[in-house]
């Protein structure tokens, strides 16, 4: 039976899509592959979420990296909190939940400042009873490292949890140390994936 959702923040809870955020400042095709890759894909993005570089560290690194584009990284990178949209459906689900009395979670690679903008902004964060922010705790999906972090630290049992996550490597990590797993190709399906277990249809649909 599943008492516990775990979700995914990127593409779960809020929207998180590089390639149309950039195409505000670059247009051609190709660049904008660029940046996403040298921005949001590159080693230094991925000290953020690790918790050893701090946004202005990751910016000021990736401009030494790429001189020649330098203005267009601080442009891209200094505003991307912009892209970061709630889901205000999938926010309507984890009230649900949370009022049926089932244990809702997030877990996700994520970085401070990140982090910090949207648990400040967004409500759907005040209805969920904790979570696993990786630049914490300097762990990484698909790691099983983070997701028998999140077991012990709020002891739950890994079959009475469902991870939701838009990427299968994450899920199948969680596959990996027992939880169930659903991998979220649309994040307007939320509900509908959630509601093919039971136990949670009943509450979903009720």
């Amino acid at each position: 039976m599943i008492k516990n959702v775990v979700l995914d923040i990127g593409n779960v809870l809020v929207s998180f899509y590089p390639d149309i955020y950039i195409s505000q400042f670059i247009t051609k095709k190709g660049e904008i592959d660029y940046y996403n890759h040298i921005c949001f894909k590159s080693a230094e993005w991925k000290c953020g979420d690790l918790g050893t570089k701090t946004r202005e560290e990751i910016i000021d690194a990736i401009c030494e990296k790429y001189p020649e584009d330098a203005e267009n990284v601080r442009m891209i990178m200094e505003n991307c909190d912009d892209m970061l949209r709630v889901s205000k459906k999938n926010t309507e689900v984890v009230k649900k939940l949370k009022a049926a009395g089932v244990g809702v979670y997030y877990l996700s690679n994520t970085n401070a400042h990140a982090f910090e903008y949207m648990t400040s902004v967004y409500e759907v964060f005040s209805y969920m009873d904790g979570g696993i922010a990786s630049y914490l705790d300097g762990v990484l999906k698909p790691s099983a490292d983070i997701f028998e972090l999140f077991l012990s630290r709020y002891g739950k049992i890994a079959e009475e949890c469902v991870f939701v996550d838009d990427m299968p490597t994450n899920v199948e990590g969680a596959r990996k140390v027992g939880l169930n797993g659903i991998i979220l190709k649309n994040i307007d399906d939320l509900e509908d994936e959630l509601c093919k277990f039971p136990e949670l249809a009943k509450i979903l649909r009720n």
